[in-house]
This record gives C-alpha cells, sequence and structure tokens, in this order.
C-alpha cells in the first residue's frame, strides 16, 4: 500500500542513498523568477512560505507540482514553496511534520497519518492526490491474478514485510483465509518472469512499465490488479498539516492548493511537460529515464480521477468513503483505533482552492 519504486536505474544504491542524503540535508526552494511571477491572475493576500514533504524522490508522482513551481503558478498566489525529498534513509513525512521541520506532509500510505492523529498528533486531512491506489498485484498469463480468490495458494514476490502484511489485509478484507506464500524480493519483475513467484507486489506506474519495455503486452501476457480492484480500497497520498497552522494559515494553504490544483490540470493537457521537469530539473539527481517518467505520469493521470472530482475537483476524499470502506478495510488489517473522521477531514480548504 506504500508507493516506493525501485531506485531509478543508471544509479547505485550508494550512490542514490548519497544523493538522497544530500538533499535532505538541505530545503529545495522552488522560487519562480519576478518576471515570470507577475502573472495577471495573481490572487496573493499576503506572501508566506510553506514547507512541505514528499512521498517519494523528486519524480512524476509530484508533476503538477512541477508544472506550478516552473511556470510561476506558487508565486503568483504569493506562496514560497520549499520542499523536501522523500526516499530511502529519510524521514517520512509525518515525522517531518510531527518533529515542525515542514507543515505540509505527502504521505503515500494513509495509515501513518491516521496512527499519528491516535497517538496524538493533532493534524488536519485537506485532500488525497490519488483516490485510489496504484499499487497491487503484477501476474503473468499462465497464472494471473484477476480477483481476490485468486490470490489463494499463489507465491507473491514482495520487497518488505509490510507487503506481506498489505496482502494478508486484502485476504481478509475479502472474507478469505490468507493462504499464500510470501517471497521475499526486490521491484524487479524480471524475478517474475524467471519463475520466482506467480505474483508480485507492483505498482501499474512502475513494474508494468519495465514489461511492456521487455515487448510484453498488458491483459494478455501480464495483468495488473490494483488494490482497489483485489477489494482493498484506499486513497494515496494524503496532504495534511497541524491543526494549529492551519488555523493561522488557512488562507495561505488555499492559494497552495489552487496553484498546485493548475499545475496537475496543465499535467493533464500536457503529460510530456511535468515529466521532462521530473526528469531534467527537479529530479535531476537521481538518473532518472525521461521516457520511463513520461510513461509513468501518464499511467498516473486517472488515478487522480473519481465521480467526487468531477463533482468537486482533485484532491478531493469522500468522508463515508473514507470512514466507510477504507477505514474497514484498515481495520481488516488490524488497526483497532482510527480516529473520527468529521475531526479530522477537512474539504474546506480544497472546496476554496478548486472554486
Amino acid at each position: 500500500m506504500s508507493r516506493h519504486p525501485p531506485v531509478p536505474g543508471g544509479l547505485d544504491r550508494r550512490a542514490f542513498t548519497t544523493s538522497i542524503l544530500a538533499l535532505a540535508a538541505a530545503p529545495c526552494v522552488g522560487l519562480a523568477s519576478a518576471a515570470r511571477a507577475a502573472d495577471s491572475t495573481s490572487r496573493a493576500n499576503g506572501r508566506g512560505t510553506l514547507k512541505t514533504a514528499l512521498a517519494w524522490i523528486p519524480n512524476h508522482s509530484f508533476a503538477g507540482m512541477w508544472i506550478a513551481l516552473d511556470r510561476g503558478w506558487f508565486a503568483a498566489e504569493g506562496v514560497d514553496v520549499e520542499w523536501r525529498p522523500g526516499g530511502p534513509n529519510t524521514p517520512n513525512p509525518v515525522e517531518r511534520v510531527s518533529s515542525g521541520e515542514v507543515v505540509f506532509g505527502q504521505q503515500a500510505n494513509p495509515r501513518p497519518v491516521l496512527e499519528a492523529i491516535v497517538r496524538g498528533n493533532d493534524f488536519v486531512i485537506v485532500g488525497s492526490r490519488y483516490q485510489r491506489q496504484p499499487g497491487g498485484l503484477l501476474s503473468l498469463a499462465k497464472r494471473p491474478v484477476l480477483t481476490p480468490k485468486d490470490m489463494s495458494g499463489k507465491r507473491i514476490l514482495g520487497p518488505t514485510p509490510t507487503d506481506a502484511k498489505t496482502i494478508e489485509t486484502a485476504f481478509r478484507a475479502n472474507g478469505l483465509t490468507p493462504d499464500f506464500t510470501f517471497v521475499p524480493g526486490g521491484s524487479d519483475p524480471q524475478a517474475l518472469i524467471d519463475g520466482q513467484g506467480d505474483a508480485m507486489v507492483a505498482f501499474v506506474t512502475n513494474q508494468t512499465i519495465a514489461l511492456e519495455m521487455k515487448g510484453l503486452v498488458k491483459d494478455k501476457d501480464f495483468f495488473h490488479r490494483t488494490w482497489d480492484e483485489l477489494g482493498l480500497p484506499g486513497y494515496n497520498t494524503l496532504l495534511f498539516v497541524p491543526r494549529k497552522w492551519l488555523d493561522g494559515n488557512r488562507d495561505l494553504l488555499v492559494r497552495y492548493l489552487r496553484a498546485e490544483i493548475r499545475g496537475w490540470k496543465e499535467n493533464e493537457r500536457d503529460p510530456a511537460a511535468g515529466a521532462n521537469l521530473a526528469a531534467n530539473k527537479y529530479g535531476v539527481d537521481f538518473a532518472l529515464d525521461p521516457k520511463r517518467e513520461l510513461r509513468s505520469n501518464q499511467l498516473q493521470i486517472p488515478f487522480l480521477h473519481s465521480d467526487d472530482t468531477n463533482k468537486f475537483g482533485l484532491f478531493w476524499i469522500n468522508r463515508d468513503r473514507l470512514g466507510g470502506p477504507v477505514y474497514d478495510a484498515l481495520r481488516a488489517g488490524g488497526i483497532d483505533r482510527l480516529p473520527d473522521v468529521d475531526r479530522v477531514l477537512d474539504m474546506s480548504v480544497l472546496k476554496a482552492a478548486n472554486a
């Protein structure tokens, strides 16, 4: 249920970690030039700085943010943005917001946010970038996993012990007795091709591309089913802030979200723009493949949309869905305590940003 792709190609683990640590040590400031900031659509009501922690390395996952930075749309709204990358050996966004290092968290897996709230952190959830999870199970045509029942009896590859827990939760959420063999492994789908497992934990924006590059055809040679399709509903990349900060900076957050949403709309119109900025500017230290970033960007766009976003705008969270099937899935995963939805969810900021 987390969104951690493997180390980008062309960068070994040590170099990758060194790059991450170097970037994590200092903020990355996205400020447009004065000329570009002089946007006629400016609605700034007092300049302010927003510090944000990314859920992963600066890749296509933040394409809309890169476009808004590059084109001066944050600056036009009176918002100076400082961002810190995520990735291996870096604190997760929940830790960074809790410590006061940043004020705006972008956490891939909702569970750490909700558990932190139960432990006493007064966070407010203001949106979710993805309406459902791009993660799920990848399988080949010889032993396809197309439904929850198809998981039974399978050897399932996964890079972390957390993935085993996710698989078990998917069984329980469907009323099935967990019946699978977890095979620890990496994120390279070659292990699946080599027969080390019958399926693997994978992302539609990552491992499926690797198989396409090998000449395999989706829904013919291989299949990917998201966790939502396998009966484990969820949001992905929760956006959250401390309540005390929100009380004093609501307008600043509205303006930030308005600019980022504008960036995501432009990214949908021209996916190459966000992919190029990720590979060649904001994520240039991570040896990202521009072609792969473009394909990943194209594949992620549908996950930003739902019936709710069609009605209310991007990043919307449906209170009944979160407090109903999503909470039920988390309980199936062993969470006994969850915060009151009406207490922690505030869609008024997003409603203003999307107006």
